[in-house]
């Protein structure tokens, strides 16, 4: 279904709730066309496709809410909808919070965001790119014993409008693979990953990928113990990401700004972290994945500064229009559209990118006398985000580096630290970025990250 009747659905569903007397009422109309390719034990398994379309509804009674969604394209469907939020929101409690929805705004399609040829890619291109994967992964070494992962395309639309007058619209295709290779030796085994996004499947390296992890994979084999403890750390762009996602899920969002869980609230206008740390959250950018122009409410995206020159202020916050309106603010344009409610009405950067510096991954590594090498993290969780400490382990690839040199694998280990310790000295920052799924992001030197335990494995 093309944009157009998207938008032609959501505007007559914001007719149709008018005339059941409204005082203000907001549709989304989206639809997601996702195809999967997933393989385990150097074999394909499943290929599964979805298609999922429907209308979030959204209807004000003076300042008595409701949500619905109605996962249907059908005028009935969408109408019953449309009347079950009029009697939800005549027995809600008012908002006495809410102040408006947004009022419209100039916008521009984002060139470039929607690439027909991933939007219709066939299961027999993505077996292809597959076998490609793995056969690759096997050829390193006969070492490698497994190979997994999915090949991921598709594409999204979704059309904005509402009674005070916005109409908008976005569209854009996306692709994504992750192989993760398993290597053996007698007791012994070794995990290798790499990961690839993009809204064109011909960016997409399978071979290039496959080598990747399994490199990390065989060479993890055989890992020694190390001791927790304070190290430098090379992080790869893998690592990087999973980081500043969560410190933008923790801090840069109104609604943990507001609730007083957001370390900005206590940190701003100050120097937190190195001087040569920007962030800035750009949806226009061409870099990023989720290209779009307007936010789930129909707010033009634009950029902003989370992090400018290690500082963060006032500024850094993203808005949606309810918590903006709380506090007499216009939205930043940070909105989620409704495809998926992981994180219902919470604003949230999802364009950040990071500026590059001007090192590579092996000067990093030569100007590490005793440090860590991570490939990523995993299970990361926040401690006490008001001064951004996080936890989490190690993953598919950790090495020692000595002397300049990585030299051994080590069992994975767990880190706790403040990111506003960890981050407050950053002698390197890598030249080269990697788009992945809501961040673009360079390797990173840290001075020290602290790790507190040892895995299991």
């Amino acid at each position: 279904m093309d944009v157009e009747r998207l938008r032609e659905l959501a505007e007559k569903t914001v007719e149709y709730a008018l005339k059941l007397k409204v005082s203000q009422a907001q549709a989304v109309a989206f639809m997601l066309d996702n195809a999967l390719t997933r393989f385990a034990n150097s074999q394909i398994h499943q290929n599964v496709a979805q298609k999922m379309g429907g209308v979030s509804i959204k209807v004000v009674l003076d300042q008595r809410i409701s949500t619905v969604q109605a996962n249907t394209l059908e005028e009935k469907g969408i109408r019953d909808a449309v009347e079950q939020a009029v009697k939800i929101a005549k027995a809600s409690s008012p908002n006495k919070e809410f102040k408006s929805l947004p009022e419209p705004e100039a916008w521009k399609p984002v060139k470039g965001a929607f690439d027909k040829a991933t939007a219709e890619c066939t299961p027999k291109y993505r077996a292809e790119r597959v076998r490609e994967a793995i056969n690759t992964a096997h050829a390193k070494s006969p070492k490698v014993a497994a190979v997994a992962g999915y090949l991921a395309t598709g594409s999204m639309g979704y059309a904005v409008a509402n009674s005070l007058g916005v109409s908008a619209w976005a569209q854009l295709s996306l692709a994504y693979m992750k192989t993760t290779v398993i290597s053996k030796d007698g007791e012994s085994e070794g995990f290798g990953a790499a990961q690839k996004y993009s809204r064109r499947v011909k960016d997409i390296e399978p071979e290039a990928l496959a080598e990747d992890a399994a490199d990390k994979s065989v060479r993890s084999l055989h890992p020694v113990r190390v001791e927790p403890g304070e190290y430098e750390v090379v992080l790869s762009p893998l690592a990087v990401s999973v980081l500043l996602d969560y410190m933008g899920y923790v801090g840069f969002s109104a609604k943990s700004y507001q609730d007083g869980e957001s370390f900005v609230k206590y940190f701003t206008n100050q120097q937190v972290f190195d001087s040569k740390l920007n962030v800035v959250d750009d949806a226009r950018n061409p870099k990023t994945l989720y290209a779009v122009p307007v936010d789930g409410e129909g707010v033009p995206k634009k950029p902003l500064e989370l992090i400018k020159n290690g500082v963060v202020s006032e500024e850094s916050i993203c808005y949606n229009s309810f918590t903006a309106g709380r506090e007499g603010k216009k939205s930043t344009g940070h909105a989620l559209p409704p495809l998926g409610d992981y994180y219902g009405e919470m604003p949230l950067p999802y364009n950040m990118i990071m500026k590059p510096g001007d090192a590579t991954m092996e000067e990093a590594v030569a100007e590490t006398k005793h440090g860590i090498y991570v490939t990523t993290f995993h299970y990361v969780n926040p401690v006490e985000p008001t001064k951004l400490i996080l936890t989490g382990l190690t993953r598919d690839g950790t090495f020692l580096i000595e002397k300049g040199e990585i030299t051994k694998p080590i069992v994975n280990l767990r880190f706790t630290d403040s990111m506003l310790t960890a981050l407050k000295e950053i002698p390197m920052i890598g030249k080269e970025l990697l788009t992945l799924e809501t961040s673009t992001v360079p390797m990173v030197k840290l001075k020290k990250l602290r790790f507190v335990g040892v895995s299991a494995y």
